[in-house]
């Protein structure tokens, strides 16, 4: 699911960025500089569950002996999710507010 979020949003910024077109109207703009934070923070998450993913394969092998690090790994992994989750959902909450809003 991270995965698709990440080629979505890479595909979408790469495009909107690079564009001729919109090229002089986003860079540089708050806007941009959110998107490719928001960008970099999903890649981290990507990253965590991703090692989480692969200390779990290398636990169940036995190439790990202590089933310590793996639940720290797997629950950082799950905290950062959640966190991301929840960072989504408050933003979609603003931008609902601010769509309810008269001008």
């Amino acid at each position: 699911m991270i995965n698709e979020v990440l080629n979505v949003s890479g595909a979408l910024t790469s495009a909107q960025l690079s564009s001729e077109n919109n090229k002089n109207t986003l860079q540089g703009t708050p806007f941009s500089e959110f998107l490719g934070v928001a960008i970099d923070n999903i890649s981290k998450v990507n990253d965590t569950v991703k090692i989480a993913d692969k200390m779990a394969v290398d636990f169940a092998v036995g190439k790990i002996d202590n089933p310590q690090t793996l639940m720290i790994a797997q629950e950082k992994a799950s905290l950062a999710v959640s966190y991301a989750t929840k960072i989504t959902n408050k933003i979609l909450e603003v931008y609902q507010e601010i769509m309810r809003m008269q001008v």
